[in-house]
């Protein structure tokens, strides 16, 4: 596997056919093809092979050509981020980095634009970790080839810049990155320049070239782009001396006009001009914000310019972009104090008139949107969305006119929307872009501060929302037809889901019925909208009476009682479920995820109340995952799909008050027979995006199952695979396995021994410690066959277990390996095995390997180790005062004073909440994520661990402490009470002083 590839015409025919394969519409081909590549990606000359065949395949413009190349551009960029930076995979040779580094360059400057865009990620991330100080002929290379006549040269150099110059964006200053941008400025500074002034020359030399103006206008926005960069943490000192070369380009170039590209196509993808202008106000409105005084000057110029672009830009989507950045512009000025003198009464008019009301009217395209792509407008609409419209940029900016003019502008937009709503009223309701238009507005003047866990917050006081609500948004809800004025209807119903935590509990219920009467609507937005207002409302809260009564109350989110809770929801069950499930059922968009986001949240209300509709949920669940299991493509759906699951089993097989255990422990049969054949089929198929939740959703069942059952049939059956080391190659299993194996260890740890498996989980153990990102697994195995395994056969492998920690540890001695190493002695030390046995195991590797351990492990690291989980420091405590009163290490006076120190410095170093939960409501964990396409976790699977020994209980531990210290003390008056007061520091006595009092112990 690691003899290197050579470069020749028959490995790149040969690499080229495979890339064609990989294309293939044939699952068979495609996953041999996949399976060939993930061969050969390990070995050296590999990513440069890949570099060649792209080279060459950029000669050709044929269109199988074309789909090849961009498949290896896309191959080679994902292999620099598996392998250029790893602890895991099989780095890149230095020589290949070496070449990769070399030819590069040269490679973007001559490959077309869609193979460009791919190596530039590849530059980037080559230079996040070699740029500078590993690659340092790169900037210098980039001036050099930025002197050439070829302007397509010139585009490629620029696209490289751009991706290097990225990381100064958005990101705290630090020393390493002010560095970076000083040796970048030394450099490029001025070479950047000077081709932002012989911007107007390459235009002149385009001529009527549209191909060549094109690229030069994206030479000079991707020039624009690395000045943002540049400027981005603090303004340069040649920047500062240069504005006046820099400024007046800006303001020619955002008013540079060609009729030929403006009137050159229909796409709706913004184009050159555009995009160029868009850069530039970016620019504009950085400076703006952080750069006022060297800015002001240029301010009445910028602004007039950019009024007049807002007042004249087209409705088109290809403007969106162009618009939305100009209204942000004039947010930013707007809401700075020294320019308030610049907001006269006329002006704000004009703003809401010719700019706010305009830009919040509905378009062509967005009544397209509605109908034919109605994900897209959801997206594009939904509260909570990142996507910059004209409409939520129209909604920013009169907020920012109200931090200083509220009661003008509040006036203003009001009558505005009077006015819209009465043009709405005289065309007999047919006008409903004069509705759509006044309702967001209403919004936009009404709501001061939102969140998208609260909605609306603030309201603005000018404005009597109630009146506005009651007579035209309540209506559109109470409409008995719920396909008439559709997306006047969706705005409604957005109003509603907006204002929701300023309506009572009484209100909430009597709006729900009309909500799930929507829910049958024919158009997939409204049906959408009504199961998000419905979600939204399950998650409204009330604030605690403590929290309500302080200042700090009204700002921080509220943690009291839901205000909808299962009493209220429960009886609705049945509705819900009904008008939920065919729109899940919709082949329009089979995969609605804030539809399956509404009945996790449903679900996770009710509780054990679900039993009625258990059965009907399953049903229709499992027919969704069959569904999507042909072609998973929404990961939210997907997620919320599992959540549901794990929802049912945690309902119907966790004991309770509400569930018996004998109920829940037929509910848990019930539900292996239902899941295990899906399950199984998910797995034999390998869909890669659904086995990481089976292996959660599997470790849940098999928890619930009661303790001394043993393991069903089918769990027997499937353990012997988990434990193939193929299936712990892949990243995203190793989670989700780690804790089915857990599970199995807890529940079957007999039968594991029995059938001689220990073995092949101990062989699972020793795979995972080999590797820092899956260490922490490793030891979580470990320290459950600890726990669990009959100790006879236990002590056994232990000098094994210890003599591959200790090598690890020789080449991997961080702060959390030595915190996971010492949590598992002291693991050991808890249970049945005892401290004795591993003090004996230790030294009987070394004389002294203990006191080692003390002095150079634990104590140096006992401050961090207190701020890891509360379970784990409490069992750090608890075996530590075992090594500390039960062992020999009491007769090595150096190695129990830190020791002792070590334990102290826990003590006083873990917050005192320590043992509360952090998860006080999972329910918001369950969108509160990132979705990885690996690897999830379900927030309703989660397998609460509850020792019965007490070593997770960090005020037992330190009791147990106290006392057996004490008990030490009482069997040696003075000797350890004299060490203890003879070698402690004044900081240490004192926590012991505050230990002894809190738990009424004493020492001799």
């Amino acid at each position: 596997n690691f003899i290197a590839m050579e470069i020749n015409d028959a490995t790149l025919h040969h690499v080229q056919g495979i890339l064609v394969q990989v294309l293939s519409s044939d699952n068979t081909k495609r996953r041999e093809a996949e399976k060939a590549l993930n061969d050969m990606e390990d070995k050296p000359g590999f990513t440069l092979v890949i570099l060649h065949l792209i080279s060459a395949l950029s000669r050709s413009d044929s269109p199988e050509y074309v789909a090849t190349r961009l498949s290896a551009s896309v191959l080679f960029k994902n292999a620099i981020k598996k392998r250029w930076q790893t602890e895991d995979d099989t780095p890149i040779p230095d020589s290949d980095r070496d070449n990769i580094k070399i030819h590069l360059v040269d490679l973007m400057c001559t490959t077309p634009r869609d193979v460009q865009q791919q190596l530039a990620e590849a530059v980037s991330i080559i230079s996040k970790y070699d740029f500078p100080a590993k690659w340092q002929n790169l900037l210098p290379h980039l001036i050099e080839r930025l002197g050439s006549d070829d302007i397509n040269v010139i585009h490629g150099v620029m696209v490289t810049a751009n991706s290097i110059m990225k990381r100064f964006r958005y990101v705290f200053k630090s020393d390493a990155l002010y560095e970076e941008l000083l040796y970048c400025l030394k450099g490029f500074q001025e070479p950047l320049t000077k081709l932002f002034v012989q911007g107007s020359a390459m235009l002149d030399a385009a001529g009527s070239n549209l191909e060549s103006t094109k690229v030069v206008l994206e030479i000079l926005r991707l020039t624009s782009r690395v000045f943002f960069s540049l400027n981005w943490q603090d303004i340069p000192e040649y920047f500062e001396d240069n504005t006046e070369t820099w400024m007046p380009g800006f303001a020619k170039y955002l008013t540079y006009t060609n009729t030929n590209l403006e009137n050159s196509g229909e796409s709706s993808e913004s184009g050159p001009i555009e995009r160029l202008k868009a850069a530039i106000i970016e620019n504009l409105v950085l400076y703006a914000t952080k750069y006022e005084e060297m800015f002001t000057p240029y301010l009445p110029t910028f602004t007039e310019i950019i009024w007049q672009l807002l007042v004249h830009v087209k409705a088109d989507p290809r403007y969106d972009i162009l618009a939305t950045v100009s209204i942000k512009f004039l947010t930013t000025v707007a809401s700075k104090q020294m320019n308030v003198q610049l907001f006269t009464d006329e002006v704000l008019q004009q703003i809401v008139e010719q700019i706010v009301v305009p830009n919040l009217m509905a378009t062509e395209s967005d009544e397209e949107l509605f109908e034919d792509n109605p994900l897209d407008y959801i997206r594009k609409d939904i509260e909570g969305s990142d996507q910059d419209t004209r409409r939520r940029c129209a909604c920013e900016l009169v907020r920012a006119l109200l931090k200083f003019f509220a009661e003008k502008t509040s006036q203003l937009c009001v009558s505005y929307i009077t006015a819209m709503l009465q043009q709405y009223e005289s065309t007999g309701r047919q006008d409903w872009k004069a509705k759509d238009g006044a309702l967001h507005l209403v919004l936009a003047v009404s709501v001061v501060s939102s969140s998208t866990t609260q909605g609306a917050g603030t309201l603005n006081s000018h404005v009597n929302i109630l009146e506005i609500f009651n007579t035209h948004v309540l209506p559109e809800l109470h409409d008995s037809n719920v396909n008439a004025r559709p997306i006047v209807k969706a705005d409604a119903i957005k109003l509603i889901c907006t204002f929701r935590s300023h309506f009572p509990a009484a209100f909430l219920v009597e709006l729900m019925p009309h909500l799930i009467r929507h829910l049958s609507s024919e158009h997939i937005v409204i049906q959408t909208y009504a199961a998000l207002c419905i979600e939204k409302f399950l998650t409204v809260r009330d604030r605690d009476a403590d929290a309500s009564s302080s200042a700090m109350g009204l700002l921080s989110v509220p943690t009291g009682p839901l205000r909808l809770g299962r009493e209220t929801v429960s009886p609705m069950l049945h509705a819900l479920f009904s008008a939920l499930f065919p729109v899940l059922d919709n082949e329009d968009l089979p995969e609605n995820d804030y539809v399956m986001k509404c009945v996790m949240r449903v679900l996770s209300v009710c509780g054990t109340d679900i039993t009625s509709v258990t059965e009907l949920v399953l049903r229709h669940l499992t027919n969704a995952l069959e569904r999507v299991c042909r072609n998973p493509a929404n990961p939210h759906f997907n997620h919320y799909l599992f959540e549901c699951l794990a929802l049912l089993v945690r309902s119907s097989c966790a004991p309770s008050s509400a569930v018996s255990a004998a109920q829940a422990a037929e509910s848990t049969s019930k539900f292996e027979a239902l899941l295990f054949p899906p399950f199984q089929s998910i797995l034999q198929l390998d869909v890669v995006e659904f086995v990481p939740y089976v292996f959660q959703i599997l470790a849940q069942l098999l928890s619930y199952r009661p303790t001394g059952s043993g393991l069903s049939e089918a769990y027997k059956g499937l353990f012997p695979p988990l434990l193939s080391p193929v299936l712990w190659t892949r990243k995203g299993n190793v989670p989700a396995l780690t804790d089915l194996i857990l599970a199995y260890v807890h529940q079957g740890i007999a039968e594991i021994v029995e059938r001689n498996l220990l073995e092949g989980v101990l062989g699972v153990f020793q795979k995972l410690l080999a590797s820092k990102a899956n260490e922490v697994y490793a030891f979580k195995i470990i320290c459950a066959v600890v726990r669990y395994c009959p100790q006879q056969t236990m002590t056994g492998y232990m000098p094994m277990v210890l003599q591959l920690m200790l090598m690890r540890m020789q080449e991997n001695k961080t702060s959390q390996y030595c915190r996971l190493f010492v949590h598992f002695l002291c693991v050991v030390a808890t249970s049945a095995i005892g401290p004795m046995f591993i003090y004996e195991s230790l030294e009987s590797i070394q004389a002294g390997m203990t006191g080692m351990i003390v002095e150079q492990i634990l104590h140096p690291n006992a401050a961090s180790f207190a701020m890891s989980d509360a379970a784990e420091v409490s069992r750090i405590v608890s075996g530590c005062s075992l090594f500390l009163c039960e062992t020999p290490v009491a007769n090595d006076s150096k190695s129990w004073i830190l020791l002792a120190k070590s334990l102290l410095e826990l003590i006083r170093k873990t917050p005192s909440a320590t043992g509360e939960r952090d998860d006080i409501f999972p329910d918001e964990e369950a969108e509160a994520r990132e979705f990885d396409s690996a690897y999830s976790k379900l927030a309703y699977a989660q397998i609460i661990e509850n020792t019965s020994d007490g070593t997770d209980d960090f005020s037992q531990a330190r009791l147990k402490f106290a006392r057996q210290l004490s008990a030490l003390c009482a069997a040696h008056p003075s000797k350890y009470s004299g060490a203890l007061q003879s070698s402690l520091d004044e900081d240490e006595k004192k926590v012991l002083g505050e230990l002894l009092h809190t738990t009424g112990v004493t020492l001799n």
